[in-house]
């Protein structure tokens, strides 16, 4: 039986029938084989004789700004891992200001309250401080990271994006949102 396949420019695809539309004459086998490509995910395109071909679908290509908006919620995500809410990453940074005061007074001062509050399970008001300390350097070392980092990424991937090195591009942004991840495991509320 004899199908007739015609191109609709505007839609894009092919329309088919048992009557002559005006397309390309093929073969019912030659139908029911375009039919189960389309099934299968593929695409038809007309031939340079107008006739159906069988194409793979193009590859999906991120853009730019996708690419980089990964970069960046991975970012997003392990400063909130590190640091969980806003209030808390200020209350670290009250509790180091209070350390670092203990400290540079030899240990000696009044304990202030938020180095006292660390101070708990036989820890000494010191151990608290040192702790809080190394905790707070710990902290701002993986926020340098994840800037630099991120930063440079997103630098790379709009340079590989623009030399159409997509796949090179997909990579980068791979890499570096894993690198980010490990930047921040064992710190903070990630520990």
């Amino acid at each position: 039986m004899t199908i007739y396949a015609k191109w609709i420019e505007a839609d894009g695809r092919f329309a088919f029938s048992p009557d002559d539309n005006g397309g390309v004459a093929i073969e019912s086998a030659r139908h029911i084989e375009l039919l189960d490509a389309l099934a299968a995910g593929k695409h038809l395109t007309a031939d340079g004789n107008g006739a159906p071909a069988i194409s793979e679908p193009a590859a999906y290509a991120p853009t730019v700004d996708e690419l980089c908006q990964r970069i960046d919620t991975a970012a997003d995500a392990a400063r909130r891992a590190v640091a969980g809410d806003p209030l808390r990453a200020v209350e670290y940074d009250r509790a180091r200001l209070a350390a670092e005061q203990f400290a540079a007074a030899g240990y000696q001062s009044e304990v202030p309250a938020m180095v006292a509050a660390w101070a708990i399970n036989g820890r000494t008001a010191q151990q608290a401080a040192d702790s809080i300390l190394a905790e707070a350097a710990a902290y701002t070392h993986a926020l340098e990271l994840l800037r630099t980092t991120r930063l440079a990424a997103k630098e790379q991937v709009r340079t590989l994006m623009a030399a159409n090195q997509v796949e090179q591009a997909q990579q980068v942004a791979d890499q570096t949102i894993a690198a980010i991840e490990a930047a921040v495991a064992g710190i903070g509320n990630n520990s």
